[in-house]
């Protein structure tokens, strides 16, 4: 130890983390004894004596990170105890000191003269357990990190767990779901803002039905080969689309739902062969279970049927000619309409 004209200090240092107050809320404070003599070495009983701490971070000679005072009077046989944190600060703040990060040191003064620097070993960690990112603020414990907390995982916000957050009534909840079907049907999922918007959204939606009618005037047709199939594409006024998915330019109805869909045809014509035969049918029918075969001299050819379509498909309607040889179609009157069913 380092003698003093006045006085000194001739003792080890002992510090331990403390917590301290019972009733009020907990500080972490550090224990120090001592015996104060002077430079005789006689003990200094029962006197009021003045103790300066200061500590440093890095190094035992750069400037100090935290000083107080603390002024105490000591005993018969000239001890003292006080506790490092819990006196009169005169520079910094206790509570936000780095400890664990790097080498720290407390300088010890005696009623003004500076008697020795220590460095401190392990003990005082146990503070923040190596760091000090957890503080206790009267009866709140909050976490002066800048960065993340993790746990059980490299950390990629500001709170990231690998497990189950657990309140104290209800069930344990693993996953923040963004999925906006609520498809996953879990106990376990916190659904966001947006997901629930999106599913009450869809489903309270009035969904406009699906019904079309297009029509056409007439059509002819020169060189119908016998055995030749045509699609027909006369429909050249739309009478109503309640959603736009019948397109005139290449004359075909594009589904703009997966479902069951009804759909009818109808379609005049007249040919000079009488012995002629045509069928009409939809090219969604590859069974042909719905079609309409008549004889092509001035007739009317009606056709309908059910059929689950996909989104995005295309249907016409396809006219074939049975006769044995080329035939003139004329038609008038002809009309293509549908609606989904479900």
């Amino acid at each position: 130890m380092k003698k003093v004209i006045n006085n000194v200090i001739l003792f080890s240092l002992l510090l331990i983390c403390t917590l301290v107050s019972a009733q009020s809320a907990q500080k972490n404070f550090i224990n120090y004894q001592g015996v104060a003599k002077n430079a005789s070495g006689d003990i200094l009983a029962e006197e009021s004596i003045n103790i300066q701490i200061a500590l440093k971070f890095g190094a035992p000679d750069i400037a100090a990170s935290y000083v107080e005072n603390h002024t105490i009077t000591t005993n018969t046989n000239g001890v003292f105890a006080l506790l490092i944190g819990n006196g009169t600060p005169v520079t910094g703040d206790f509570d936000t000191l780095q400890w664990g990060g790097i080498a720290s040191y407390v300088t010890v003064s005696l009623n003004g003269a500076e008697i020795g620097t220590n460095e401190l070993m392990a003990v005082p960690y146990a503070i923040t357990s190596g760091d000090t990112r957890w503080i206790s603020n009267g009866n709140d414990i909050e976490n002066i990190n800048s960065g993340n907390v993790g746990i059980d995982r490299s950390p990629t916000a500001k709170l990231d767990i690998n497990g189950d957050l657990k309140l104290e009534n209800g069930t344990s909840a693993n996953e923040i779901s963004i999925d906006p079907t609520l498809g996953g049907n879990s106990n376990n999922a916190i659904p966001t803002e947006r997901a629930v918007k999106t599913y009450v959204d869809n489903a309270t939606a009035t969904t406009t039905p699906v019904v079309f009618k297009v029509r056409g005037n007439g059509f002819a047709v020169k060189d119908l080969d016998a055995n030749t199939t045509i699609e027909t594409d006369i429909w050249d006024i739309r009478t109503y689309d309640t959603r736009n998915a019948f397109n005139t330019t290449t004359k075909r109805f594009v589904v703009p739902e997966s479902g069951y869909y009804y759909l009818h045809a109808v379609v005049r014509q007249s040919n000079t062969v009488t012995t002629s035969f045509f069928r009409i049918s939809f090219n969604v029918d590859t069974g042909i279970d719905f079609t309409q075969i008549v004889d092509g001299d001035d007739v009317k050819t009606d056709v309908s049927g059910i059929y689950f379509l996909n989104v995005g498909q295309e249907v016409f309607v396809s006219l074939r000619n049975f006769g044995a040889g080329d035939v003139r179609v004329d038609g008038t009157g002809s009309w293509f309409e549908g609606y989904k069913i479900n």
